[in-house]
């Protein structure tokens, strides 16, 4: 399912998950979720796996992006940059200021370096 919204109301959904996220964990759940930004000059594509196996249909993300990264995942390795995965359930792209919910995949070596994953962002769990 895939909604594109606006920033300013992108801006409330995320406020929404991140206190749903707050009170999940408050309640005992080890479940959190963190924005990441895409830090490298790659653009980022959204896959319905931890795999190049398919996409999603949403545009790739370009740099300078955020991910709503829910957790990390072994999955396919690419070159020499891993094989860590991150699990998304929105993309914001900055060059027309819009969210789109679409849960799917992105490569963590290509967004950021893995430097959320792997235990490094105590907010994004192991899947």
């Amino acid at each position: 399912m895939r909604i594109k919204v606006g920033r300013r109301a992108g801006t409330i959904v995320a406020a929404l998950a991140i206190s749903a996220g707050a009170v999940m964990t408050g309640a005992g759940s080890a479940s959190a979720s963190a924005w990441v930004r895409t830090t490298t000059s790659n653009w980022v594509g959204v896959y319905n796996g931890p795999n190049t196996s398919s996409k999603t249909g949403v545009p790739d993300a370009p740099p300078a992006s955020e991910l709503w990264v829910d957790c990390w995942q072994v999955g396919e390795s690419i070159g020499d940059w891993g094989d860590t995965w991150y699990r998304v359930t929105y993309v914001w792209y900055p060059g027309d200021s819009t969210y789109v919910y679409e849960p799917g995949w992105v490569f963590a070596g290509y967004a950021d370096n893995n430097a959320n994953s792997v235990n490094r962002n105590p907010n994004i769990p192991r899947c």
